[in-house]
């Protein structure tokens, strides 16, 4: 018997080698530039290897030629027919769930978001409790967080090139608080060799808490499925919070894909109870009020081109025409769900732009960029003027209301 048990062996390990082979292969990309691509490898692998599926990963560059480059969002569509079946990592706002066009998502999970971050491992103190004149610190790029400025007068605000700058001045005592996004924060406590404790809470509000998702072709779905399906088990067994640490499980939304959180949002359109420009009452279209002159959305062009385009795009396109800042034009810069208001905007415009010198232009150039602004998002141009006072207080919905 023994003579035979090495042939025995290689026989096993022969089949056991072609069960290996025999398994489904997939491929799934995940952005090696985003802090979270070493969780969403491993969610990846353990998710779909419960499915019967080879995982192979694809590392991709979610940025242009520069770290601060936009990726625009129809690019994961493409990605999703060209290179891969899901495409790990994708942020999705908790409150907004809104995807990149032409694709599908599977389930969130894990939970991120923007937090405060504070020195030492003490209580953890509310932004809105911090002493009036509190010196607290965010990166430039930052847009949502930026927006908790305007309604937190206590606040004096310092704008960083990079997170990393912002951390390490926190760290250093400069400051007494930070807005990051958590990933960013994670990669830095990771390569930080000087410890100083830090310790973070997720923010509340508005757009500040984001689920992970991957995302998929339409024709893809048997992939998304499987995906859930693995995501269940892992899950089911205990063994999903191990896996996404540091960051929480996503418990906002159910275990299934967020088509049909879309599929109801575009219901209550249909209702008309969420598509810009449109009243459930049925009496019609809101006519968009005329906040400006057409002299001061002129002149506002010029100050625009010479001082933002370089970020958001002469044509206001932002990371869809392949620029590294936000669009400033159309549904999805001005979507009702966001609710935001002309101050939000205008202080962010006046407080935190432009990029590398925030707060540097004059509050007549800050005036005259959110006139060009909003007669680009279809508000009519009236006979009294904005004032810096008046943008500054306005709450005036942002909507897009051109074709």
């Amino acid at each position: 018997m023994k003579r035979f048990m090495p042939v025995l062996a290689c026989v096993l390990g022969a089949v056991i080698f072609h069960r290996a082979e025999a398994r489904v292969p997939i491929k799934v990309c995940v952005d090696q530039a985003n802090p979270t691509a070493g969780m969403d490898s491993r969610i990846a692998r353990q998710a779909l290897s419960r499915q019967g599926y080879r995982v192979e990963i694809v590392m991709f560059v979610g940025h242009g030629k520069q770290a601060s480059d936009g990726f625009p969002v129809s690019r994961f569509a493409k990605l999703a027919t060209t290179r891969c079946k899901l495409i790990m990592g994708f942020p999705v706002d908790v409150g907004n769930p809104k995807l990149p066009p032409n694709v599908e998502s599977t389930a969130a999970y894990a939970t991120t978001g923007f937090v405060l971050v504070e020195r030492g491992p003490g209580q953890p103190v509310k932004l809105g409790d911090l002493p009036h004149g509190s010196e607290v610190g965010i990166a430039q790029l930052d847009t949502w967080a930026g927006l908790l400025f305007s309604t937190h007068p206590n606040i004096v605000m310092h704008v960083y090139p990079k997170d990393n700058d912002m951390l390490e001045d926190l760290a250093r005592h400069k400051i007494i608080a930070g807005l990051a996004w958590q990933p960013l924060l994670q990669a830095y406590e990771a390569k930080r060799t000087a410890h100083v404790p830090l310790s973070a809470q997720l923010l509340p509000g508005k757009h500040m808490r984001w689920d992970l998702v991957a995302l998929y072709a339409p024709e893809s779905k048997a992939d998304g499925d499987a995906f859930d399906r693995g995501l269940g088990s892992l899950r089911a067994a205990g063994r999903l919070r191990d896996l996404i640490k540091p960051y929480a499980a996503a418990t906002d939304l159910p275990m299934t894909s967020l088509r049909s959180v879309r599929s109801a949002s575009r219901r209550a359109c249909a209702a008309g109870s969420g598509k810009p420009g449109k009243r459930s009452s049925g009496t019609g279209p809101p006519k968009p009020p005329a906040m400006y002159t057409d002299a001061q959305a002129t002149k506002g062009r010029i100050e625009y081109l010479q001082n933002c385009s370089m970020c958001h795009g002469p044509l206001l396109d932002g990371q869809i025409g392949g620029f590294p800042g936000p669009a400033l034009k159309g549904e999805d810069f001005a979507d009702p769900s966001y609710d935001f208001h002309v101050s939000d905007i205008f202080n962010f415009v006046a407080k935190l732009m432009p990029a590398g010198t925030p707060g540097s232009l004059s509050h007549e150039q800050d005036v005259l960029i959110m006139s060009y602004l909003l007669r680009e998002n279809g508000y009519p141009p009236g006979a009294t003027e904005l004032t810096y006072e008046g943008a500054e207080r306005s709450k005036v919905p942002i909507r897009y209301y051109g074709k």
